[in-house]
């Protein structure tokens, strides 16, 4: 028979081992760059404003909802380099160059592993798009919440106090203004 202690020195070694365990260091916005996008608004044209969420996956439950918020912290990469990393009710913050992206993610220092569901987005100057880190069964996604522009200006609702605001912690002039 196992005892507690070897049960959870089991289950500590196993969550060690498996994906999503282990948490990114957060680079955290300053003070004054969280309160001028806390509050989701249109960029000057130069630019186009990504907020990236730690997102949802299914629960399996066939009786209260269908999604909730995953706790997997992950890799965000943007035409194919590695940006940055984000956490469980983190949303990340960044100014990219208008044009076409690739963006995806990855379990958090995991080079492989389930499919990564590539999102290719021709951004525009002046938009701010919404974008959820998904779990979808076992592929890890990247799926659009909401494009705010100047003719469709959105509910520029704030950022739910649940989440941090982050920032990448590398991002080449090539990808980010």
């Amino acid at each position: 028979m196992m005892s507690f202690r070897s049960a959870g020195l089991a289950a500590a070694l196993l969550c060690l081992g498996a994906t999503g365990c282990e948490r990114a260091v957060p680079v955290a916005a300053t003070t004054e760059y969280e309160a001028s996008v806390r509050t989701v608004s249109i960029p000057p044209s130069d630019r186009t404003r990504l907020y990236i969420l730690t997102g949802k996956t299914t629960t399996g439950s066939l009786l209260g909802p269908q999604y909730r918020l995953h706790l997997t912290s992950g890799d965000i990469y943007i035409d194919g380099v590695k940006i940055g990393s984000l956490n469980p009710k983190e949303v990340m913050v960044l100014d990219v160059i208008p044009g076409k992206h690739v963006i995806y993610w990855t379990y958090l220092n995991q080079t492989s592993g389930p499919r990564n569901d590539r999102l290719e987005l021709d951004l525009q100057g002046g938009t701010t798009q919404m974008l959820g880190a998904d779990i979808n069964g076992f592929d890890l996604t990247i799926n659009k919440a909401l494009l705010v522009t100047a003719d469709n200006p959105g509910p520029r609702s704030p950022v739910p106090p649940v989440f941090k605001i982050v920032r990448p912690s590398s991002c080449p002039p090539t990808i980010c203004v």
